[in-house]
């Protein structure tokens, strides 16, 4: 008898002694079944997310290597290509005075860019000049170690909140200065900008020197306490980032703002090493001791982003397949501002795109390096010329290797839009009305459509149409192929924002909250919330009817 009858039975007499007996009891805990046959969903459902889990360290690390690349160019571009174009734009502006007297610009608004950098970061090394590194050390070091756990902290946001208002500081020097209904009286408040742009990027290269200066000590200290405290450090970010909700636009700014933070580090690294090694006057021993604690702390970093992005993904049932629409964003950003018509620079909308303000940390790398290495008499000239050229070759063939993968990242993605809507196959839509019920909507897409008929060339005794007109012009004949339009590119089409990156990971709104796809085309086109509402409503009911007719 089962066991469910036998506490039934007993049940119905009290009074008898009868009941579920040892054996029995021992025989069902032996034999009984789990059924997870009869919920194979759930459980398929349950399976496919350790799958997203342990597949997620990959597809993060493939778009912050690629960011990583294009962080690179942009820090490569100060030392390389901007001086040459600074050298242009002085020889181009002194080589024709008279046009001063003729009251009209000799300097397109992109050498005047050009020139306004130029001066900024020759300001602002001078400046750095003055200061004494080793005071700072010296300083840093006799805190104790809660100051500076404490400091490191206060120093990190401060880094975050200075990327995001410089960034507007620089552009409204920028725009300023070439605005083209600029008078006389303009020039006054351009010089106010330059000076208020010289200040921001020398206080930030300061801010970061510091920060530089606390991991120095941290790792030059006995007990490595310190070191273990700023590791452990990057995990208390986890429990202040996967326990909220997010959609897909969020968790693309927090993987740009994770690709800033982590070259960030790099810089910083490079700035303690060449530091450490000046100290010890470039012993190789002391590079092989200092190594392993520089690997630890990037290796916690890398953890950390993982563990945090797979939680982000598992908790908000975002899709895996996320990173590579990211990844093509940034490719598209990348193929935009290379063209030759593009409005702006492609250092500019990475930079806008990632966070990354690439000038305070160019003077401080500039600043270290000069302080670190002798650059004296005929060796040193021959030093410079040759990093030199070693860093312009560097920033050509990885120019050519982002251009190259934004290209295959391009095709990719527009690959697999067409073959979505050809096959019609069903994506998963996470609708942005419900997104703090993680409600995600799976819509059919539209069948795939007939063919356009081709239009045969006219019989040799057809008088009615002339083959020449046909020939002439294809395009009244035949349609063209549309443009294929992805979610990575729409997400393009958007104004980067540093304040978004900066703002990633926080409770703080943003207007780029909606997700990308048709539901979002929708929405925009609706700009009142009621009405708005409605027409995704219907949209939802439509989808549906759509994928019972499918199934």
């Amino acid at each position: 008898m089962p066991l469910e009858e036998n506490i039934s039975s007993s049940k119905r007499k009290p009074g008898s002694r009868g009941g579920v007996s040892f054996f029995s009891y021992f025989t069902q805990e032996l034999t009984h079944g789990y059924f997870m046959d009869q919920n194979d969903a759930r459980y398929t459902e349950r399976r496919e997310r350790v799958y997203t889990f342990l597949k997620q360290p990959r597809e993060i690390e493939k778009m912050m290597i690629y960011g990583l690349f294009l962080c690179l160019d942009v820090f490569l571009y100060v030392f390389t290509f901007l001086p040459l174009r600074v050298l242009f734009a002085l020889l181009k502006l002194l080589s024709a005075p008279f046009c001063w007297f003729q009251r009209r610009s000799l300097l397109d608004p992109a050498q005047s860019c050009d020139l306004l950098k130029g001066v900024i970061f020759t300001s602002c090394v001078f400046c750095m000049s003055y200061i004494d590194t080793s005071i700072i050390y010296h300083l840093v070091r006799a805190q104790t170690l809660i100051k500076l756990y404490i400091i490191y902290n206060m120093l990190e946001v401060a880094d975050r909140l200075f990327s995001s208002f410089g960034q507007d500081i620089l552009d409204a020097l920028f725009l300023t200065a070439t605005e083209s209904n600029r008078q006389k009286r303009e020039s006054f408040r351009v010089l106010l900008h330059l000076i208020l742009a010289v200040i921001y990027v020398f206080s930030h290269a300061v801010l970061v020197l510091f920060e530089a200066t606390t991991l120095n000590v941290a790792f030059n200290s006995h007990n490595k306490v310190l070191l273990t405290i700023m590791m452990a450090n990057n995990f208390v970010e986890i429990k202040g980032t996967v326990f909220k909700k997010y959609d897909k636009n969020n968790l693309f700014q927090i993987s740009c703002s994770d690709i800033r933070e982590r070259f960030h580090y790099f810089a910083l690294m490079l700035v303690v090493l060449l530091r450490n090694m000046q100290q010890y006057s470039w012993n190789y021993e002391h590079f092989t001791e200092i190594i392993p604690n520089m690997l630890m702390l990037l290796s916690s970093e890398c953890v950390v982003d993982w563990f945090k992005h797979a939680f982000v993904l598992k908790f908000n049932h975002i899709p895996i397949e996320s990173y590579s629409e990211y990844r093509a964003t940034l490719a598209y950003d990348v193929a935009s501002s290379r063209h030759k018509d593009s409005i702006n620079d492609h250092s500019d909308v990475v930079s806008r795109r990632l966070g990354f303000i690439p000038l305070p940390l160019a003077v401080l790398i500039f600043h270290v390096t000069r302080i670190s290495i002798d650059f004296h008499g005929a060796a040193g000239f021959l030093v410079i010329l040759v990093g030199y050229v070693i860093l312009t070759l560097l920033k050509v063939f990885n120019s050519i290797v982002i251009v190259g993968k934004a290209c295959c990242y391009i095709s990719d993605d527009e690959a697999q839009a067409a073959n979505v809507r050809v096959n019609g196959a069903r994506i998963a839509v996470v609708d942005p009305f419900e997104q703090r019920g993680n409600k995600t909507i799976l819509v059919s897409q539209a069948r795939a459509q007939p063919p356009e008929p081709t239009v045969k060339p006219p019989a040799s005794g057809d008088p009615g149409l002339d083959s020449k007109k046909l020939l002439l012009s294809p395009e009244k004949n035949r349609k063209l192929p549309k443009e294929v339009t992805t979610p990575a590119r729409l997400r393009s089409m958007r104004a980067p924002s540093v304040d978004h990156t900066v703002a990633a990971g926080t409770n703080l709104p943003s207007r780029n909250d909606d997700d990308v796809g048709d539901v979002d085309v929708l929405r925009h086109q609706a700009p009142d919330s009621v009405r708005s509402r409605k027409r995704h409503t219907a949209t939802i009911v439509k989808a549906t009817a759509i994928d019972e007719e499918i199934h």
